[in-house]
């Protein structure tokens, strides 16, 4: 071997972690453009139509009025990009791509203090996976959508919350809600940790209200109400009458009248989750380890899904991030990580790409056979942690 050539793989192998993080970025950054031009309905038809009025509008100034259903966060996003009178397809996917990288990250991260290991190749794993997650790859580069930013605040309000530190968490959490009201399904683990562990007040809860409402300065400025950005998620709890929007969830095996079922799904949502709370709350479900926190975040995010109404397929992002961060803490739960991303590639690719999804049914039967069998393992595993204690 040549000493240059000997010296060229020794550098290597000293910035081994560097030169592997800047490959997978690269390569990240690469099959993302693959998909950066492509144009999805909601882009067609929602995107570029918004971009298009806020344009004419001029740009900030039509912050005075709502424009599509996001808050009022994304509509100065958008309202910020007409100004560079670029490609907003591009200029919408490129917001997201760069939360990509921020999930990522903070995935990472979340996954390091969990392990209680401050090995930087956790950190690497952790990253790549996101990176290269499928539904994350559709999410941002094909469909053009924001769920990466949302969930990137919810990963950093569970990291914080974990490490306890409450403020930081909470102006987490509020950002996470200026961005996409889907952040309600980590409140009800909040609320259930709040309870349970009792180390923080219920004013924290407030600083989330008044970060989410400082979100909405914007629009204060142009003459909008102060109580707009609440306005807004009320309104969109009435957009979609339907009890279930290509999602594998528990009403595809009832029928679709919203009409009649809607308020009966809330209810038992509410009764489930308030079942986990009380096992919470009687010590059947313990929070004291990284592994039962995150897993009982996970339990309620996906109670969420499987049985509220008018739930869409991109719904279940946040779901799959919390799956891939438990496969690290407990390699138990690969077959569901697997299932959950597996049956929601197959939805996204239905509406993305338009391959056949027939088998909606059968789909929701094995999601709720997941779920059920998630909440066996989420029970026992506690019980059997209670029980090493005790003996030792």
């Amino acid at each position: 071997m040549f000493k240059t050539e000997q010296k060229l793989l020794e550098i290597i192998n000293k910035y081994k972690n560097i030169l592997f993080l800047f490959v997978i970025s690269v390569l990240g950054l690469v099959i993302r453009l693959q998909g950066i031009h492509f144009i999805s309905y909601d882009m067609s038809h929602f995107l570029i139509p918004w971009y298009n009025t806020i344009a004419e509008k001029g740009g900030f100034h039509s912050l005075k009025g709502q424009v599509g259903d996001y808050n009022i966060l994304y509509q100065t996003f958008v309202a910020s990009i007409t100004y560079l009178h670029k490609n907003c397809v591009v200029l919408y996917k490129l917001l997201s791509i760069f939360f990509d990288y921020a999930l990522a990250i903070s995935t990472g991260a979340f996954c390091m203090k969990l392990s209680k290991k401050k090995d930087f190749f956790v950190f690497s794993v952790a990253y790549s996976i996101i990176l290269f997650l499928p539904t994350v790859l559709f999410d941002s580069s094909y469909w053009g959508q924001c769920d990466s930013i949302y969930t990137t605040f919810v990963i950093l309000t569970l990291l914080f919350m974990f490490d306890e530190r409450y403020m930081l968490s909470f102006i987490m959490l509020g950002i996470a809600f200026s961005f996409k009201f889907q952040t309600i399904f980590i409140v009800p683990f909040i609320v259930c940790y709040y309870i349970c562990k009792k180390q923080f007040s219920i004013l924290y809860f407030f600083v989330s209200v008044a970060v989410f409402w400082i979100s909405g300065i914007p629009a204060y400025l142009n003459g909008r109400s102060l109580l707009t950005p609440f306005k807004i998620y009320s309104s969109q709890t009435e957009t979609y009458q339907s009890m279930s929007l290509n999602i594998p969830n528990f009403w595809n095996l009832t029928g679709g009248d919203y009409k009649s079922l809607h308020t009966f799904a809330i209810v038992l949502t509410i009764a489930l989750c308030g079942i986990g709370l009380y096992f919470a709350m009687s010590d059947k479900l313990k929070l004291e380890n990284a592994l039962s926190y995150v897993s009982t975040a996970t339990w309620f995010v996906w109670t969420c899904l499987l049985f509220l109404p008018a739930m869409h397929e991109r719904y279940t992002y946040l779901l799959d991030i919390l799956l891939v961060v438990l496969v690290f803490l407990d390699n138990k739960y690969l077959k569901y990580a697997v299932v959950s991303v597996m049956l929601n590639i197959m939805t996204y690719c239905h509406f993305l790409f338009g391959t056949p999804f027939t088998l909606i049914q059968w789909c929701s039967i094995a999601y709720i056979i997941s779920w059920s069998h998630f909440t066996y393992t989420l029970i026992t595993t506690s019980n059997n942690n209670d029980l090493m204690t005790s003996n030792e």
